[in-house]
Protein backbone atom coordinates (compact mmCIF):
# COMPACT_ATOMS: atom_id res chain seq x y z
CA UNK A 1 0.00 0.00 0.00
CA UNK A 2 1.40 3.81 -1.08
CA UNK A 3 1.93 5.71 2.19
CA UNK A 4 0.29 8.69 2.44
CA UNK A 5 1.59 12.00 2.62
CA UNK A 6 2.25 12.86 5.98
CA UNK A 7 3.00 9.08 6.59
CA UNK A 8 6.63 8.54 5.03
CA UNK A 9 7.57 8.33 8.44
CA UNK A 10 11.29 10.38 8.49
CA UNK A 11 9.95 13.26 10.14
CA UNK A 12 13.02 14.54 12.02
CA UNK A 13 14.73 10.72 12.57
CA UNK A 14 17.11 11.75 10.17
CA UNK A 15 17.04 15.90 10.52
CA UNK A 16 14.54 15.32 8.04
CA UNK A 17 11.43 18.19 8.63
CA UNK A 18 8.67 17.93 6.26
CA UNK A 19 7.30 21.48 4.83
CA UNK A 20 4.39 22.41 6.01
CA UNK A 21 1.93 23.97 3.06
CA UNK A 22 1.31 27.13 3.85
CA UNK A 23 4.90 27.84 4.39
CA UNK A 24 5.87 25.98 0.75
CA UNK A 25 3.50 28.33 -0.74
CA UNK A 26 5.53 31.29 0.55
CA UNK A 27 8.12 30.02 -0.32
CA UNK A 28 7.36 29.40 -3.79
CA UNK A 29 5.60 32.81 -4.40
CA UNK A 30 8.36 34.42 -2.97
CA UNK A 31 11.12 32.53 -5.17
CA UNK A 32 9.10 33.21 -8.57
CA UNK A 33 9.22 37.17 -7.97
CA UNK A 34 13.14 36.61 -7.93
CA UNK A 35 13.42 33.85 -10.94
CA UNK A 36 13.55 33.92 -14.15
CA UNK A 37 11.53 32.12 -17.33
CA UNK A 38 13.59 30.81 -20.00
CA UNK A 39 11.65 31.74 -23.34
CA UNK A 40 10.72 28.84 -25.43
CA UNK A 41 11.31 25.82 -23.08
CA UNK A 42 9.58 24.52 -19.79
CA UNK A 43 10.97 26.16 -16.33
CA UNK A 44 13.33 23.60 -14.94
CA UNK A 45 12.75 23.01 -11.49
CA UNK A 46 14.77 20.67 -8.72
CA UNK A 47 13.88 19.86 -5.21
CA UNK A 48 17.10 17.71 -4.06
CA UNK A 49 15.59 16.31 -0.84
CA UNK A 50 12.45 16.39 -1.92
CA UNK A 51 10.17 14.09 1.20
CA UNK A 52 6.87 13.97 -0.11
CA UNK A 53 6.80 17.19 -2.55
CA UNK A 54 5.36 19.66 -0.63
CA UNK A 55 7.76 22.32 -1.85
CA UNK A 56 7.56 21.25 -5.68
CA UNK A 57 3.71 20.85 -5.81
CA UNK A 58 3.37 24.70 -4.33
CA UNK A 59 5.61 25.82 -6.86
CA UNK A 60 3.31 23.84 -9.65
CA UNK A 61 0.66 25.36 -8.55
CA UNK A 62 1.98 28.77 -8.74
CA UNK A 63 3.47 28.14 -12.17
CA UNK A 64 0.16 26.79 -13.36
CA UNK A 65 -1.53 29.61 -12.44
CA UNK A 66 0.74 31.74 -14.43
CA UNK A 67 -0.01 29.37 -17.77
CA UNK A 68 4.20 28.20 -17.23
CA UNK A 69 5.43 25.09 -18.06
CA UNK A 70 7.42 22.98 -15.75
CA UNK A 71 9.37 20.15 -15.85
CA UNK A 72 10.08 19.24 -12.11
CA UNK A 73 12.74 17.01 -10.52
CA UNK A 74 12.97 15.50 -7.07
CA UNK A 75 15.15 13.33 -5.57
CA UNK A 76 15.32 11.80 -1.76
CA UNK A 77 17.09 8.93 -0.82
CA UNK A 78 13.83 7.48 0.62
CA UNK A 79 12.18 5.30 -1.90
CA UNK A 80 9.10 5.37 -0.06
CA UNK A 81 9.22 9.24 -0.05
CA UNK A 82 9.34 9.56 -3.80
CA UNK A 83 6.71 7.24 -4.43
CA UNK A 84 4.58 9.66 -2.39
CA UNK A 85 6.16 12.47 -4.21
CA UNK A 86 5.47 10.80 -7.67
CA UNK A 87 1.58 9.86 -6.59
CA UNK A 88 1.41 13.75 -6.01
CA UNK A 89 3.07 15.26 -8.96
CA UNK A 90 2.82 13.10 -11.69
CA UNK A 91 0.46 13.94 -14.43
CA UNK A 92 -1.75 16.06 -11.52
CA UNK A 93 -1.16 19.35 -12.94
CA UNK A 94 -1.65 20.28 -16.30
CA UNK A 95 1.52 21.94 -18.18
CA UNK A 96 3.81 19.90 -15.20
CA UNK A 97 5.36 16.72 -15.32
CA UNK A 98 7.47 15.30 -12.52
CA UNK A 99 10.53 13.27 -12.34
CA UNK A 100 11.55 11.26 -8.77
CA UNK A 101 15.01 9.61 -8.55
CA UNK A 102 15.90 7.56 -5.44
CA UNK A 103 19.10 9.68 -5.42
CA UNK A 104 21.98 11.18 -3.15
CA UNK A 105 21.72 14.36 -4.51
CA UNK A 106 25.19 15.29 -3.12
CA UNK A 107 27.59 12.14 -2.62
CA UNK A 108 25.90 12.26 -6.84
CA UNK A 109 28.00 15.66 -7.53
CA UNK A 110 30.97 14.34 -5.18
CA UNK A 111 31.54 11.48 -7.29
CA UNK A 112 31.18 13.46 -10.77
CA UNK A 113 33.32 16.19 -9.37
CA UNK A 114 36.65 13.35 -8.64
CA UNK A 115 35.97 11.21 -11.91
CA UNK A 116 33.79 8.96 -10.71
CA UNK A 117 31.21 6.95 -12.68
CA UNK A 118 27.94 8.47 -11.45
CA UNK A 119 24.84 10.02 -12.74
CA UNK A 120 24.48 13.63 -11.25
CA UNK A 121 21.56 12.15 -8.67
CA UNK A 122 24.00 9.15 -7.95
CA UNK A 123 21.70 6.53 -8.52
CA UNK A 124 19.11 8.81 -10.86
CA UNK A 125 19.32 8.81 -14.30
CA UNK A 126 19.71 12.71 -15.29
CA UNK A 127 22.09 14.18 -17.71
CA UNK A 128 25.44 14.98 -15.56
CA UNK A 129 25.41 18.21 -17.88
CA UNK A 130 21.51 19.31 -16.70
CA UNK A 131 21.19 22.80 -14.92
CA UNK A 132 18.01 23.68 -13.30
CA UNK A 133 16.12 27.59 -13.86
CA UNK A 134 14.78 27.27 -10.20
CA UNK A 135 15.72 25.21 -6.89
CA UNK A 136 13.82 25.19 -3.87
CA UNK A 137 14.14 23.47 -0.91
CA UNK A 138 14.01 21.87 2.43
CA UNK A 139 17.06 20.22 3.45
CA UNK A 140 17.97 18.11 6.29
CA UNK A 141 19.59 19.63 9.02
CA UNK A 142 22.24 17.29 10.38
CA UNK A 143 25.75 17.65 11.14
CA UNK A 144 28.42 16.10 9.10
CA UNK A 145 29.40 14.36 12.68
CA UNK A 146 26.45 12.65 12.67
CA UNK A 147 26.89 11.22 8.85
CA UNK A 148 29.45 9.24 9.33
CA UNK A 149 33.20 9.46 9.01
CA UNK A 150 33.23 8.69 5.34
CA UNK A 151 30.80 10.35 4.08
CA UNK A 152 31.41 13.61 5.95
CA UNK A 153 35.00 13.47 4.65
CA UNK A 154 33.65 13.04 1.06
CA UNK A 155 30.91 15.79 1.41
CA UNK A 156 33.73 18.14 3.24
CA UNK A 157 36.26 17.48 0.10
CA UNK A 158 33.97 18.25 -2.65
CA UNK A 159 32.33 21.29 -0.74
CA UNK A 160 35.09 22.98 0.89
CA UNK A 161 33.12 22.45 4.60
CA UNK A 162 34.97 22.52 7.72
CA UNK A 163 34.40 22.26 11.53
CA UNK A 164 31.06 21.88 13.13
CA UNK A 165 28.55 22.57 10.11
CA UNK A 166 25.14 21.01 8.99
CA UNK A 167 24.51 19.04 5.98
CA UNK A 168 21.89 21.74 4.59
CA UNK A 169 25.78 23.98 3.96
CA UNK A 170 26.50 20.90 1.41
CA UNK A 171 23.22 21.76 -0.14
CA UNK A 172 23.85 25.58 -0.70
CA UNK A 173 27.20 24.80 -1.70
CA UNK A 174 25.97 22.38 -4.68
CA UNK A 175 23.29 24.69 -6.02
CA UNK A 176 26.36 26.76 -8.23
CA UNK A 177 26.58 23.39 -9.71
CA UNK A 178 23.43 22.69 -11.32
CA UNK A 179 21.48 26.42 -11.66
CA UNK A 180 21.52 27.89 -14.84
CA UNK A 181 23.11 31.52 -15.09
CA UNK A 182 21.13 33.71 -13.27
CA UNK A 183 18.89 30.84 -11.75
CA UNK A 184 17.38 30.78 -8.41
CA UNK A 185 16.98 29.40 -5.28
CA UNK A 186 15.18 29.14 -2.22
CA UNK A 187 15.74 27.49 0.62
CA UNK A 188 14.65 27.13 4.26
CA UNK A 189 17.35 26.61 6.31
CA UNK A 190 18.19 26.77 10.48
CA UNK A 191 18.58 30.86 11.43
CA UNK A 192 21.33 30.52 13.49
CA UNK A 193 23.41 31.00 10.42
CA UNK A 194 23.06 34.48 10.76
CA UNK A 195 24.24 35.31 14.26
CA UNK A 196 26.50 31.86 15.36
CA UNK A 197 30.15 31.66 15.18
CA UNK A 198 29.87 28.63 13.29
CA UNK A 199 27.66 30.38 10.63
CA UNK A 200 30.66 32.48 9.97
CA UNK A 201 30.93 29.90 6.68
CA UNK A 202 28.10 29.60 5.28
CA UNK A 203 27.59 33.78 5.36
CA UNK A 204 30.87 33.71 3.54
CA UNK A 205 29.71 31.32 0.56
CA UNK A 206 26.77 32.83 0.21
CA UNK A 207 28.21 36.49 0.08
CA UNK A 208 30.90 35.19 -1.94
CA UNK A 209 28.96 32.60 -4.86
CA UNK A 210 25.40 34.11 -5.08
CA UNK A 211 23.44 37.56 -5.26
CA UNK A 212 21.46 37.10 -1.92
CA UNK A 213 17.74 38.59 -2.89
CA UNK A 214 16.65 38.41 0.33
CA UNK A 215 16.49 36.66 3.64
CA UNK A 216 13.25 36.06 5.98
CA UNK A 217 14.20 35.09 9.31
CA UNK A 218 11.25 33.27 10.61
CA UNK A 219 11.85 33.46 14.30
CA UNK A 220 9.61 31.40 16.88
CA UNK A 221 6.67 30.90 14.62
CA UNK A 222 6.36 27.17 15.17
CA UNK A 223 6.75 26.30 11.33
CA UNK A 224 8.01 23.09 12.34
CA UNK A 225 7.41 19.94 14.91
CA UNK A 226 10.94 20.44 16.60
CA UNK A 227 12.76 22.92 18.04
CA UNK A 228 14.11 24.55 15.24
CA UNK A 229 13.76 28.18 14.29
CA UNK A 230 14.20 28.39 10.76
CA UNK A 231 14.75 31.32 8.13
CA UNK A 232 14.43 31.19 4.17
CA UNK A 233 17.15 32.39 1.83
CA UNK A 234 16.71 33.55 -1.75
CA UNK A 235 19.27 33.97 -4.04
CA UNK A 236 20.60 33.89 -7.62
CA UNK A 237 23.22 32.07 -9.47
CA UNK A 238 25.33 36.14 -10.55
CA UNK A 239 28.44 36.80 -8.87
CA UNK A 240 28.58 39.85 -7.29
CA UNK A 241 31.40 42.45 -5.69
CA UNK A 242 29.15 43.74 -3.07
CA UNK A 243 25.58 43.70 -2.07
CA UNK A 244 22.61 44.90 0.06
CA UNK A 245 21.27 41.82 1.76
CA UNK A 246 17.28 42.89 2.64
CA UNK A 247 16.57 40.80 6.00
CA UNK A 248 13.12 40.56 7.82
CA UNK A 249 12.41 39.02 10.91
CA UNK A 250 9.18 38.02 12.42
CA UNK A 251 9.09 36.84 16.47
CA UNK A 252 6.43 36.77 18.85
CA UNK A 253 6.26 39.53 21.55
CA UNK A 254 5.15 40.01 25.13
CA UNK A 255 0.86 39.46 26.03
CA UNK A 256 -0.07 42.71 26.21
CA UNK A 257 2.44 44.70 23.50
CA UNK A 258 0.02 46.88 22.02
CA UNK A 259 -0.31 46.06 17.84
CA UNK A 260 -0.26 48.60 15.07
CA UNK A 261 -1.26 47.25 12.47
CA UNK A 262 -3.44 43.51 11.66
CA UNK A 263 -2.64 40.59 9.03
CA UNK A 264 -4.73 37.18 8.10
CA UNK A 265 -1.44 35.45 8.38
CA UNK A 266 2.40 35.87 9.42
CA UNK A 267 2.69 35.43 5.80
CA UNK A 268 0.78 38.44 5.00
CA UNK A 269 2.12 40.49 7.66
CA UNK A 270 6.21 39.35 6.10
CA UNK A 271 4.93 40.89 3.19
CA UNK A 272 2.70 43.83 4.36
CA UNK A 273 3.44 45.09 7.62
CA UNK A 274 6.22 47.90 8.21
CA UNK A 275 8.55 47.29 11.19
CA UNK A 276 6.13 47.34 14.44
CA UNK A 277 3.84 45.08 16.12
CA UNK A 278 1.15 43.27 14.18
CA UNK A 279 -1.82 41.01 14.94
CA UNK A 280 -2.27 37.96 13.81
CA UNK A 281 -5.31 36.19 15.10
CA UNK A 282 -5.26 36.22 18.90
CA UNK A 283 -1.55 36.70 18.44
CA UNK A 284 1.14 39.49 18.01
CA UNK A 285 4.31 39.79 16.77
CA UNK A 286 7.07 41.79 16.04
CA UNK A 287 8.15 42.82 11.96
CA UNK A 288 11.68 44.12 11.49
CA UNK A 289 13.24 45.03 7.90
CA UNK A 290 16.63 45.92 7.60
CA UNK A 291 19.79 45.33 5.23
CA UNK A 292 23.09 43.60 5.33
CA UNK A 293 25.28 45.25 3.51
CA UNK A 294 28.30 42.72 2.10
CA UNK A 295 31.23 44.96 0.76
CA UNK A 296 34.52 43.63 -1.25
CA UNK A 297 36.82 42.33 1.34
CA UNK A 298 34.04 41.91 3.75
CA UNK A 299 34.63 39.81 7.27
CA UNK A 300 31.93 37.35 7.87
CA UNK A 301 32.80 37.16 11.87
CA UNK A 302 30.55 39.15 12.69
CA UNK A 303 27.08 38.38 12.94
CA UNK A 304 24.57 39.66 9.96
CA UNK A 305 22.54 42.49 11.97
CA UNK A 306 20.42 44.55 9.67
CA UNK A 307 18.60 47.42 11.81
CA UNK A 308 20.31 50.77 11.54
CA UNK A 309 19.27 51.40 14.78
CA UNK A 310 20.63 48.93 16.29
CA UNK A 311 24.07 49.40 14.40
CA UNK A 312 23.70 52.70 15.96
CA UNK A 313 23.10 51.27 19.63
CA UNK A 314 25.71 48.56 19.35
CA UNK A 315 28.65 51.52 18.04
CA UNK A 316 27.44 53.72 21.35
CA UNK A 317 28.15 50.73 23.27
CA UNK A 318 31.51 49.53 21.94
CA UNK A 319 32.65 53.06 21.88
CA UNK A 320 31.62 53.10 25.81
CA UNK A 321 33.15 49.99 26.32
CA UNK A 322 36.15 49.72 28.76
CA UNK A 323 36.30 45.98 28.09
CA UNK A 324 34.82 42.60 27.58
CA UNK A 325 33.95 39.50 29.63
CA UNK A 326 36.50 37.34 27.76
CA UNK A 327 38.68 39.51 29.80
CA UNK A 328 37.48 38.70 33.57
CA UNK A 329 38.61 35.14 32.57
CA UNK A 330 37.60 32.13 30.55
CA UNK A 331 33.87 31.35 30.31
CA UNK A 332 33.22 27.51 31.42
CA UNK A 333 30.24 25.42 30.91
CA UNK A 334 29.56 23.54 34.04
CA UNK A 335 30.56 19.72 34.94
CA UNK A 336 29.10 17.82 31.96
CA UNK A 337 29.06 13.89 33.58
CA UNK A 338 27.47 12.39 30.68
CA UNK A 339 25.57 10.21 33.18
CA UNK A 340 23.80 12.38 35.38
CA UNK A 341 21.29 9.85 36.60
CA UNK A 342 24.61 8.07 38.30
CA UNK A 343 26.51 11.08 39.78
CA UNK A 344 23.56 13.71 40.44
CA UNK A 345 20.89 12.63 42.94
CA UNK A 346 18.34 14.73 44.81
CA UNK A 347 18.86 12.30 48.03
CA UNK A 348 21.76 10.07 48.37
CA UNK A 349 20.20 9.27 51.83
CA UNK A 350 18.07 7.23 50.82
CA UNK A 351 20.57 4.30 49.45
CA UNK A 352 21.74 1.46 51.25
CA UNK A 353 24.38 2.81 53.74
CA UNK A 354 27.16 0.37 52.12
CA UNK A 355 27.09 1.92 49.01
CA UNK A 356 25.90 5.57 49.98
CA UNK A 357 29.03 7.60 49.12
CA UNK A 358 30.86 9.41 51.58
CA UNK A 359 30.21 12.63 52.46
CA UNK A 360 33.28 14.31 51.11
CA UNK A 361 32.56 13.27 48.02
CA UNK A 362 29.19 14.64 47.45
CA UNK A 363 29.18 18.48 46.87
CA UNK A 364 25.92 21.05 46.55
CA UNK A 365 25.08 21.91 43.06
CA UNK A 366 23.91 25.09 41.07
CA UNK A 367 21.28 24.28 38.13
CA UNK A 368 19.60 26.19 36.03
CA UNK A 369 16.52 25.19 38.09
CA UNK A 370 17.72 27.64 40.69
CA UNK A 371 19.74 30.14 39.30
CA UNK A 372 18.25 33.39 39.25
CA UNK A 373 19.14 37.08 39.30
CA UNK A 374 21.35 38.96 41.47
CA UNK A 375 21.75 35.61 43.87
CA UNK A 376 22.40 32.11 43.69
CA UNK A 377 20.38 29.13 44.90
CA UNK A 378 21.54 25.68 45.48
CA UNK A 379 19.49 23.13 44.14
CA UNK A 380 18.20 20.06 45.63
CA UNK A 381 20.90 17.86 43.64
CA UNK A 382 23.93 16.91 44.79
CA UNK A 383 26.86 15.81 42.72
CA UNK A 384 29.43 12.51 43.25
CA UNK A 385 32.73 14.76 42.40
CA UNK A 386 35.40 12.11 42.74
CA UNK A 387 38.45 14.31 42.65
CA UNK A 388 40.86 16.10 44.45
CA UNK A 389 39.46 19.42 45.46
CA UNK A 390 42.94 21.27 46.10
CA UNK A 391 44.15 20.74 42.19
CA UNK A 392 43.41 22.77 39.44
CA UNK A 393 44.26 19.79 37.30
CA UNK A 394 42.15 16.94 36.74
CA UNK A 395 42.95 14.60 39.30
CA UNK A 396 40.72 11.45 40.58
CA UNK A 397 41.01 10.61 43.75
CA UNK A 398 42.10 6.90 44.54
CA UNK A 399 38.70 5.44 44.53
CA UNK A 400 39.66 2.54 47.25
CA UNK A 401 40.10 5.27 50.24
CA UNK A 402 36.30 5.57 49.97
CA UNK A 403 34.54 1.89 49.68
CA UNK A 404 31.03 3.24 50.05
CA UNK A 405 31.60 5.23 46.64
CA UNK A 406 33.60 2.74 45.06
CA UNK A 407 30.63 -0.08 45.71
CA UNK A 408 28.03 2.65 44.10
CA UNK A 409 29.86 3.25 41.10
CA UNK A 410 30.31 -0.55 40.86
CA UNK A 411 26.66 -0.73 40.95
CA UNK A 412 26.83 1.48 37.39
CA UNK A 413 30.12 -0.48 35.92
CA UNK A 414 27.94 -1.44 33.25
CA UNK A 415 26.49 1.94 31.67
CA UNK A 416 29.98 3.98 33.00
CA UNK A 417 32.08 1.54 31.17
CA UNK A 418 29.99 1.82 28.23
CA UNK A 419 31.22 4.91 27.47
CA UNK A 420 33.65 4.64 25.24
CA UNK A 421 35.35 7.99 24.88
CA UNK A 422 35.94 8.34 28.65
CA UNK A 423 38.13 4.91 28.34
CA UNK A 424 39.81 6.06 24.99
CA UNK A 425 40.82 9.29 26.44
CA UNK A 426 42.98 7.15 29.20
CA UNK A 427 40.19 7.90 32.22
CA UNK A 428 38.95 5.52 34.92
CA UNK A 429 35.80 4.49 33.65
CA UNK A 430 34.15 5.47 36.95
CA UNK A 431 35.21 9.51 36.01
CA UNK A 432 33.51 12.48 34.95
CA UNK A 433 33.73 13.36 31.36
CA UNK A 434 33.97 17.34 31.83
CA UNK A 435 35.50 17.78 35.38
CA UNK A 436 37.13 21.06 35.13
CA UNK A 437 38.63 22.94 36.99
CA UNK A 438 38.56 21.65 40.26
CA UNK A 439 40.39 23.63 43.00
CA UNK A 440 38.43 26.48 41.31
CA UNK A 441 34.81 25.65 42.88
CA UNK A 442 35.94 27.10 46.00
CA UNK A 443 36.82 30.89 44.70
CA UNK A 444 34.17 33.50 44.17
CA UNK A 445 32.33 32.91 40.50
CA UNK A 446 29.56 34.13 37.96
CA UNK A 447 27.03 31.71 37.07
CA UNK A 448 24.34 31.57 34.87
CA UNK A 449 22.22 29.27 33.19
CA UNK A 450 22.48 28.36 29.05
CA UNK A 451 18.96 29.12 28.70
CA UNK A 452 16.72 32.13 29.88
CA UNK A 453 14.49 34.73 28.82
CA UNK A 454 16.74 37.36 30.50
CA UNK A 455 20.15 37.76 32.07
CA UNK A 456 20.32 35.34 35.10
CA UNK A 457 23.57 36.49 36.39
CA UNK A 458 24.57 36.68 39.98
CA UNK A 459 28.20 35.77 42.26
CA UNK A 460 28.41 32.26 44.62
CA UNK A 461 30.58 32.45 47.07
CA UNK A 462 29.81 29.03 48.34
CA UNK A 463 32.38 26.68 46.54
CA UNK A 464 28.85 24.91 45.23
CA UNK A 465 29.84 23.32 41.76
CA UNK A 466 27.94 23.99 38.88
CA UNK A 467 25.41 22.05 36.72
CA UNK A 468 26.52 21.23 33.03
CA UNK A 469 23.32 23.46 31.83
CA UNK A 470 25.08 26.82 33.30
CA UNK A 471 28.42 28.74 32.77
CA UNK A 472 30.75 30.42 35.18
CA UNK A 473 33.52 32.40 35.71
CA UNK A 474 35.90 32.31 38.29
CA UNK A 475 36.43 35.85 39.82
CA UNK A 476 39.85 36.40 41.38
CA UNK A 477 39.75 38.42 44.49
CA UNK A 478 40.93 41.81 42.73
CA UNK A 479 38.17 40.82 40.29
CA UNK A 480 35.33 41.29 42.96
CA UNK A 481 33.53 44.64 42.14
CA UNK A 482 34.37 44.04 38.36
CA UNK A 483 32.60 40.71 39.02
CA UNK A 484 29.34 42.86 40.74
CA UNK A 485 29.47 45.11 37.64
CA UNK A 486 29.49 42.18 35.10
CA UNK A 487 26.61 40.54 37.06
CA UNK A 488 24.80 44.57 37.08
CA UNK A 489 25.31 44.77 32.95
CA UNK A 490 24.42 40.90 32.46
CA UNK A 491 21.13 41.56 34.11
CA UNK A 492 20.41 45.14 32.31
CA UNK A 493 17.47 45.59 29.60
CA UNK A 494 20.97 47.36 28.42
CA UNK A 495 23.01 43.92 28.01
CA UNK A 496 19.50 42.05 26.35
CA UNK A 497 19.37 44.68 23.84
CA UNK A 498 22.90 44.35 22.88
CA UNK A 499 22.63 40.61 22.53
CA UNK A 500 19.17 40.79 20.51
CA UNK A 501 21.29 43.30 18.32
CA UNK A 502 24.51 41.40 17.94
CA UNK A 503 23.32 38.03 18.14
CA UNK A 504 19.92 37.80 17.95
CA UNK A 505 19.91 34.00 18.48
CA UNK A 506 16.17 33.69 20.28
CA UNK A 507 14.45 30.10 21.17
CA UNK A 508 10.73 29.48 21.38
CA UNK A 509 9.30 32.19 23.75
CA UNK A 510 11.85 34.63 23.62
CA UNK A 511 14.39 32.59 25.31
CA UNK A 512 17.78 33.33 24.89
CA UNK A 513 21.15 31.30 24.62
CA UNK A 514 23.59 32.41 26.92
CA UNK A 515 26.92 30.54 25.43
CA UNK A 516 30.11 31.10 26.34
CA UNK A 517 31.05 33.14 22.48
CA UNK A 518 28.25 35.32 22.92
CA UNK A 519 28.82 36.22 26.55
CA UNK A 520 32.08 36.57 25.61
CA UNK A 521 31.64 39.94 23.99
CA UNK A 522 29.19 41.29 26.18
CA UNK A 523 30.53 45.20 27.49
CA UNK A 524 32.01 45.93 30.38
CA UNK A 525 32.17 50.24 31.24
CA UNK A 526 34.80 52.03 32.88
CA UNK A 527 34.60 50.12 36.59
CA UNK A 528 35.92 53.63 37.62
CA UNK A 529 32.90 55.72 35.86
CA UNK A 530 30.82 56.75 39.05
CA UNK A 531 27.61 55.15 37.77
CA UNK A 532 29.58 52.06 36.98
CA UNK A 533 30.86 51.84 40.67
CA UNK A 534 26.91 52.36 41.55
CA UNK A 535 25.64 49.78 39.50
CA UNK A 536 28.53 47.58 41.35
CA UNK A 537 27.39 48.34 44.71
CA UNK A 538 23.81 47.85 43.39
CA UNK A 539 24.70 44.31 42.38
CA UNK A 540 26.27 43.61 45.46
CA UNK A 541 23.28 44.66 47.26
CA UNK A 542 20.88 42.84 45.32
CA UNK A 543 22.74 39.45 45.76
CA UNK A 544 21.42 39.81 49.75
CA UNK A 545 17.66 40.20 48.67
CA UNK A 546 15.58 37.18 49.03
CA UNK A 547 12.97 38.34 47.54
CA UNK A 548 11.55 40.87 44.84
CA UNK A 549 13.50 44.11 44.87
CA UNK A 550 11.87 46.57 42.20
CA UNK A 551 13.27 49.82 43.34
CA UNK A 552 16.94 48.70 43.68
CA UNK A 553 16.28 46.85 39.98
CA UNK A 554 15.30 49.88 38.41
CA UNK A 555 18.36 51.90 40.18
CA UNK A 556 20.78 49.63 38.64
CA UNK A 557 19.25 49.72 35.13
CA UNK A 558 19.64 53.57 35.33
CA UNK A 559 23.33 53.06 36.69
CA UNK A 560 24.03 50.79 33.82
CA UNK A 561 22.76 52.47 30.80
CA UNK A 562 24.00 56.03 32.52
CA UNK A 563 27.72 53.84 32.71
CA UNK A 564 27.61 53.82 29.01
CA UNK A 565 26.59 56.91 28.39
CA UNK A 566 23.40 55.90 27.05
CA UNK A 567 19.62 57.17 27.42
CA UNK A 568 17.81 54.11 29.35
CA UNK A 569 15.42 52.74 26.33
Amino acid sequence: MVATARQVGREKLEGVHYTPAELAGYVARKLLSYGSFPKGRAVKVLDPACGDGELLLAIARELAERGVAAELVGTDTDANAIEVATERLANTIPGVSFRGDVADFLLGLAKIDSGQPASLFDLGSRDEEEKFDLIIANPPYVRTQHLGSERAQELGRRFGLTGRVDLYQAFIAAFQSVLEDNGSFGIIVPNRFLVTKGGESIRRLLASRYQVNEIIDLGDTKQFAAAVLPAIVFASNIKVDSQKIPVSSIYSVETGTQATSTAASIYDALDGTPNGAVQVGPSTWTVERGEVVVQPKARFDAPWVSRSSDLNFLAAVDEASYARFSDLGKIRVGVKSTADKVFIRRSWDDLEARVRPERELLHPLVSSDTAERWNCRHSALSILYPYDMTNRKRVPLDISRFPRAAAYLELHREQLSGRKYVIDAGRHWWEIWVPQKPADWAAPKIVFPDISTNGKFAIDRTGALVNGNCYWISLSPEQEDLGYLAVAVANSSLAMRYYDARFGNKLYAGRRRFISQYVDHFPLPDPGNPAAKRAAELARELEGTTESAPSLEREVEAAVWSAFGLEQA
